[in-house]
């Protein structure tokens, strides 16, 4: 698969693997075995945080990181944490997501108050070094490749002098390569300014808000979400209209009800929108693991004419300015 630089010392695939849903997969076996699939389509930059599968996630990627670390680009974060309860039912949490899958109003509670599964978000130097060391510890590895500050809010304190200075002497001690922020674009923008211009920024997009408009001049630049609510939308927009569909299929010359077919377009778009970064891509299922490299290499086309019409209907029938039934 085609690799950026993201900083002189880390370099990386153009695709990396999101592992903030990996622990919804029931099985370790198949865990590992998503892990693997990854891995053998090209992808060598791992995605995860200390909240990720209520602090499970890290463990689980230590696990797949041995005997492959060198050949691994792993980012991790800190500043949000699981709760101390929560983490007790990590290992379980498949069965208790199946459960909410089927009891709606469960589920709408246990959104409503997510703060329940994490501690409150901290971003001082106490918690970036007690963060670092746990996941060092349940990586199984030496050092990460990137830090990243997880997730602040505008209302957030953030000791930007204090932990600037921190980081940089983690890395300098080899505990990390590299450092920056990761989240929603706003105030990650906002905080990236006052950072050091070899902070890397991860922030949020889609095909409706495409961030890499917003951070221009922010590089290096990794960007996430870009299929979590767009695949959504756009498929119930076809499903609701029949003839919609079948009027896209022939204008763009795919078969728009294919959500695997979607899927890759609005990563082509988001390989084409962020041209020198990372785009993070997340799944449970193998299969949708495999052909990624063809889908970098045909995102480098100067000219997509499949691409350019698709994004034509998308920006015209589903932008704020249009109407839904158009």
């Amino acid at each position: 698969m085609e690799c950026t630089t993201l900083v002189s010392e880390v370099r990386s695939t153009r695709i990396g693997f999101g592992c903030a849903g990996l622990m919804r997969e029931p099985s370790t076996g198949k865990r590992q075995r998503l892990l693997h699939e990854a891995f053998d389509g090209g992808i060598r930059h791992f995605d995860v945080a200390r909240m990720y599968g209520l602090g499970a996630a890290e463990a689980e990627l230590g696990r797949f990181a041995r005997g492959r670390r060198d050949g691994m680009v792993i980012a991790t974060k800190f500043g949000i944490q699981a709760a101390s309860a929560p983490r007790h039912f990590a290992r379980v949490q498949s069965p208790a997501r199946w459960l909410l899958s089927r009891q709606p109003a469960l589920r709408r509670f246990v959104k409503r108050r997510s703060d329940l599964l994490h501690r409150p978000h901290r971003y001082d130097v106490a918690t970036a070094r007690a963060s670092l060391q746990a996941s060092l510890r349940e990586l199984k590895t030496d050092y990460v490749d990137v830090l990243f500050l997880h997730d602040p809010s505008p209302t957030d304190r953030v000791d930007v002098p204090e932990l600037c200075g921190y980081l940089e002497e983690a890395r300098q001690a080899g505990y990390l390569r590299a450092w920056g922020i990761a989240g929603e674009p706003t105030p990650c923008v906002a905080i990236k300014h006052s950072l050091p211009t070899r902070a890397i920024v991860q922030l949020r997009e889609d095909i409706f808000s495409r961030t890499t408009e917003l951070s221009d001049g922010l590089e290096p630049l990794i960007t996430f979400g870009v299929l979590s609510t767009a695949l959504a939308r756009i498929l119930t927009h076809l499903e609701r209209n029949p003839e919609r569909r079948r009027q896209w299929s022939e204008s763009i010359g795919i078969d728009c009800s294919s959500p695997d077919t979607l899927a890759s377009l609005l990563l082509r778009d988001a390989l084409r929108a962020n041209q020198s970064g990372v785009v993070l891509y997340s799944t449970t299922r193998p299969e949708r693991l495999r052909g990624l490299d063809a889908i970098v290499c045909s995102a480098q086309i100067d000219v997509d004419p499949v691409l350019t019409e698709f994004r034509r209907h998308v920006i015209a029938e589903l932008t704020p300015l249009s109407s839904p039934d158009d």
